[in-house]
């Protein structure tokens, strides 16, 4: 294998010594990566039109679904905690915890339904390599916690 390596590179550099790369087309401009060399041709027309409309197939979108719900929830909890944090030492103190535990179980409900969707959604996608874990709540919650000091 190693001789014809060799040999295949000895050939490329005579060429490029000779020049005879020096005119292809599109030498200095960016490679168009806008084409998919893996999809079906037949199909490539069709794809191009949903994509330049703003369409994308129903597994990416149902992840930007997945991950905007995630994102709402993780919005919502962060209030709920800087209203408790808000809160500490006067008369809407206790009120505030038990908005905040009401907050904490519903965003651990909210992250069950998604983690549904998510298991879901890892059995539709085309590759394991794009697979999204699972949410863990508790960590989720310590999370927000922390960031919220």
């Amino acid at each position: 294998m190693g001789r014809w390596e060799s040999l295949i590179d000895q050939k490329i550099r005579e060429a490029i010594e000779q020049g005879e790369f020096d005119n292809l087309a599109g030498k200095g401009e960016p490679i168009d990566l806008s084409e998919n060399p893996f999809e079906d041709p037949h199909w490539r027309t069709a794809h191009r039109l949903l994509r330049n409309a703003g369409f994308a197939p129903a597994w990416i979108e149902e992840r930007k679904d997945i991950e905007a719900e995630l994102e709402a929830a993780r919005e919502q909890l962060s209030r709920a905690w800087t209203v408790v944090r808000n809160a500490r030492d006067t008369e809407n103190e206790r009120g505030a915890t038990a908005r905040w535990e009401k907050a904490r179980s519903a965003f651990s409900q909210q992250a069950n339904n998604l983690n549904k969707q998510i298991v879901a959604w890892n059995l539709r996608v085309p590759s394991a390599a794009l697979h999204r874990k699972l949410i863990d709540a508790e960590c989720e919650i310590e999370r927000i916690r922390e960031a919220v000091q």
